[in-house]
């Protein structure tokens, strides 16, 4: 967690720099870079969050950043990977506070004791000078740091690499095994295991989304230090994380409802910006399976008129309610399964690449339901359908 490790030196070294690679998004769901679109930790939700090292013969440290969904407010933590190792950790939230409980030996020595009986999210951003916050909902991103290439398919011993994460702490790179061009993009992977309790089944999967690409150099010095704020610009590089803004740059997105939308919902996720009051304008197709007319207005019915009607998007992670959605329009009731397009969605106020420029997201189709207590539980999780 953040504070917790020995502060570093001041230095940002980048060393053994190579010919940068190509930013791509994964087809594979493994890559250098990941984010978890979108995890809950309220209403009798948990998500526990998996990072895989799929490598069998490297090792890889790596830092996890919690992020609220009002600006990205981070709670980060290093993970120290042995070949073919997976680090876990559950969000909760309990009496009102959001709970991050691990016991997992992959976790800094330093906050192993803290994280086995939980660490309180907000409280933690709090100390940190952070204000506004809500980690109840948000999303998670994976940056590796380091990769060590082992002579052996044995787990590492996690001492070891946690002072191998030290010697890069203090500026040193002239480690034995390490990858001296970065971590390669074939051996992360991640997903979000939506529950109703930190050891209760598992009700919903969201698998992480994969960037290849994105860490071809050497970062050493305190900015690799968890108690310094997980920076892309320096972390990713300022380029690297342009190119990944233009991947996640689109015009709309589609997906299918039934149901009438009840208990359905659509987030979108806007990394890379982190402050208050942002604001992203779109339009509406709703669609039925009944009819072929396309009217394009601001807000798109098939069947009834159209309702007039700006529409905003406010924060990092924003979450439309599909029968809200269809609720808006002049005859909710024609509309009990179809297809609804969110289109133009556009920044209105200059984050990313640019104020009305469109916007870089991902969106995810979240499906709730509730269990045989009556208990709100999340059933149904998956990327959504996005053009440019």
């Amino acid at each position: 967690m953040k504070k917790f490790a020995v502060i570093g030196i001041l230095s940002a070294v980048v060393a053994s720099s190579v010919m940068a690679e190509t930013v791509t998004k994964s087809n594979d769901g493994l890559g250098d870079f990941l984010i978890a679109p979108y995890y809950q930790a309220k209403n009798n939700v948990c998500s526990e969050i998996r990072v895989t090292n799929t490598n069998e013969k490297s090792s890889i440290l790596a830092k996890v950043a919690f992020r609220e969904q009002i600006s990205s407010q981070e709670v980060d933590l290093p993970i120290f990977l042995s070949p073919g190792d997976v680090w876990s950790g559950t969000v909760c939230q309990i009496n009102g506070q959001v709970i991050l409980k691990s016991t997992d030996d992959s976790n800094h020595p330093a906050a192993r004791a803290v994280l086995q009986v939980g660490k309180n999210l907000d409280q933690q951003s709090i100390i940190a000078g952070h204000k506004n916050i809500d980690f109840s909902a948000g999303y998670v991103e994976v940056y590796p740091i380091a990769q060590f290439k082992e002579t052996t398919k044995a787990k590492i011993d996690k001492n070891i690499l946690v002072k191998r994460w030290d010697s890069l702490i203090s500026g040193n790179t002239n480690l034995a095994k390490l990858r001296k061009n970065g971590v390669d993009g074939n051996s992360l992977t991640g997903e979000v295991l939506f529950k109703k309790g930190y050891n209760a089944p598992i009700t919903a999967t969201e698998k992480m989304v994969a960037f290849k690409g994105t860490h071809d150099k050497q970062l050493s010095g305190s900015v690799i230090n968890y108690g310094n704020d997980t920076a892309p610009d320096i972390l990713l590089g300022v380029a690297k994380k342009q190119k990944l803004l233009k991947i996640m740059q689109h015009s709309s997105a589609i997906f299918t409802y039934d149901n009438s939308g009840d208990d359905q919902y659509i987030v979108f996720t806007y990394p890379f910006t982190y402050k208050e009051g942002q604001i992203r304008k779109y339009k509406v197709v709703v669609r039925d399976m009944k009819e072929n007319k396309d009217v394009k207005q601001d807000v798109v019915i098939f069947s009834p008129a159209p309702v007039r009607k700006s529409k905003t998007m406010l924060n990092e992670v924003a979450i439309l309610s599909v029968s809200d959605i269809i609720a808006k329009t002049s005859n909710p009731d024609m509309f009990t399964k179809g297809q609804i397009q969110i289109q133009d969605i556009t920044n209105m106020t200059n984050e990313q690449l640019g104020s009305n420029k469109k916007a870089s997201f991902i969106a995810t189709y979240i499906r709730t339901g509730n269990d045989k207590k009556g208990q709100q539980i999340i059933v149904d999780a998956q990327n959504v359908i996005t053009k440019k």
